[in-house]
C-alpha cells in the first residue's frame, strides 16, 4: 500500500475513536475486524473484542450491490465478494470484486471487478494456495473459476462449467441450482453441492491454470429432496459435512485423499423428532477449531443445531438447540479460538453473539447484538 494511503487511513481509524484503531474503550486489544456481507448495498465492519465477544456498531465498508458472500485471501490481506448488478431491462448479472483490507482501519479499497458469467451469484471460495477463485451461479446452474494475479486483484475466467439434472422437488429442483464451492483440506478438488439436483459436483483444479475439470466418475449423490447447500471438512481433513437445505438435515462423508473418493456414513436431523413449528430450512454449517463439536443453521425453528463429534468414525450426536434470537439466520461464523459465534438473522437485520463452551460446544448468548441490514456472511480478518 502506499505510504499516503496508509497514512491517510490512520487518520481516518482514528476519526472513529479507540475501536477502530484496535483497542477496546478499557484498553484490551482487538484482534479482529469483523466483515458483513449482505442483501443490501454494502458490506459492513465491526471491531470485535476477542476477549469479551464485543463488537463495536457497524459501518459502510464499501458499497456493492447485495454483497452476499465473502471470501478471505490466505494472507488477510484481501476480501472478495460475489454481487449482482442489473441495467435497466438487463437480467441481474453476477460478479466478483477483490478488495484491499485496511487491517488498521478495516477500511475496504476496491482493486477491480469480473464477471462470474451467470445470474444469481450465491458463494465465493478462494484456494488455499492463492492461485484460483471459484464461484457458484444459483441462478444459471454453473460453477466458475479465475486465476488470482500476485496482488490479489481478480485475473481471467478460465472455467464455466454448466451443471445439468433436475430432482424430485417441483418448485426447488427443476433445474441446477449449484451454492457453494468447497475446496478439499488437500487442494485437489472442488466440491459444489448442487440442491437443484441433490448431488455434490466434483471438480478437479490445476494449480498453475486454476482450470476445472468434472471428475469422470459419478458424482456424489444424496437423497431426494435433500437439497444439499453448504460443506465443510473437518479439522483433521478426513470427514466432511454437508447441511441438505430441504431436508434439513447434516450428512457425515469419509474423505480419502490418496483415492479422491467420499462415502456418506451417517445423516441427522437439524430438528427434534418432535418438532411441529414453522416449515424449516437449513444454511449453514461449519466445525469447531478443536474439532469436538459442529454448528448448523435453522431457518423457520430459528435455532443453532449443536452435535458432538464422535472422534473415532466421525459420525454425529445431538447436544442442542438453541434459538439465534432473531429471525433467519442465514449466516454465522465461530471466532478464530472458537470462544464465541456470530450469527446473521437476515430477517430481523442483526447479528447476535454466543459464548461457545469449550467442554459441552453449548451456546450462550452474551448479550451483544448489533443491527446490519439483511445480514448473509460473516468473516473475520486479523487487525493491526
Amino acid at each position: 500500500m502506499p505510504t499516503i494511503h496508509r497514512r491517510l487511513s490512520i487518520l481516518f481509524a482514528l476519526a472513529f475513536g479507540a475501536l477502530a484503531v484496535g483497542c477496546s474503550e478499557e484498553g484490551r486489544p482487538l484482534t479482529h475486524w469483523v466483515y458483513f456481507g449482505t442483501g443490501a448495498s454494502h458490506i459492513y465492519v465491526s471491531a470485535f473484542d476477542a476477549e469479551t465477544g464485543e463488537l463495536s456498531a457497524p459501518r459502510e465498508a464499501a458499497e456493492i450491490g447485495r454483497p452476499g458472500f465473502l471470501a478471505i485471501h490466505p494472507d488477510g490481506e484481501i476480501l472478495y465478494a460475489v454481487g449482482r448488478e442489473s441495467e435497466i431491462g438487463s437480467t441481474p448479472s453476477g460478479f466478483a470484486a477483490a478488495y484491499e483490507i485496511d487491517r488498521v482501519s478495516g477500511g475496504l479499497r476496491e482493486l477491480n471487478r469480473a464477471s462470474t458469467a451467470g445470474r444469481g451469484a450465491s458463494h465465493v471460495s478462494v484456494s488455499s494456495d492463492a492461485s484460483a477463485l471459484v464461484a457458484v451461479n444459483y441462478g444459471d446452474g454453473n460453477t466458475v473459476s479465475l486465476t488470482l494475479e500476485a496482488d490479489g486483484r481478480l485475473g481471467t475466467l478460465v472455467s464455466d462449467m454448466l451443471h445439468e439434472g433436475s430432482s424430485v422437488h417441483p418448485q426447488r429442483q427443476s433445474q441446477p441450482h449449484p451454492h457453494s464451492a468447497n475446496f478439499t483440506p488437500d487442494g485437489r478438488l472442488v466440491i459444489v453441492p448442487d440442491l437443484g439436483t441433490d448431488e455434490l459436483v466434483v471438480y478437479s483444479i490445476d494449480a498453475a491454470t486454476a482450470r476445472l475439470r468434472q471428475r469422470a466418475d459419478p458424482q456424489i449423490q444424496m437423497a431426494p429432496g435433500s437439497g444439499p447447500r453448504h460443506m465443510t471438512f473437518h479439522t483433521n481433513g478426513r470427514w466432511a459435512y454437508v447441511i441438505n437445505e430441504l431436508a434439513s438435515t447434516v450428512t457425515v462423508l469419509e474423505y480419502e485423499s490418496e483415492s479422491l473418493a467420499f462415502e456418506a456414513v451417517q445423516t441427522v436431523s437439524t430438528l427434534p423428532d418432535d418438532y411441529t413449528g414453522p416449515a424449516n430450512s437449513t444454511a449453514e454449517v461449519l466445525v469447531h477449531p478443536n474439532g469436538h463439536f459442529l454448528y448448523g443453521s435453522n431457518r423457520g425453528s430459528n435455532t443453532i443445531a449443536v452435535f458432538s463429534v464422535d472422534l473415532a468414525s466421525g459420525r454425529l450426536d445431538p447436544v442442542e438447540r438453541v434459538s439465534t434470537r432473531g429471525d433467519w439466520p442465514r449466516n454465522f461464523r465461530l471466532a478464530p479460538d472458537g470462544q464465541f459465534l456470530l450469527v446473521a438473522n437476515q430477517r430481523s437485520d442483526d447479528v447476535q453473539v454466543f459464548d461457545i463452551d469449550a467442554d459441552t460446544g453449548q451456546l450462550t448468548p452474551t448479550g451483544t447484538r448489533i443491527s446490519v441490514p439483511n445480514p448473509m456472511c460473516v468473516r473475520f480478518v486479523p487487525s493491526i
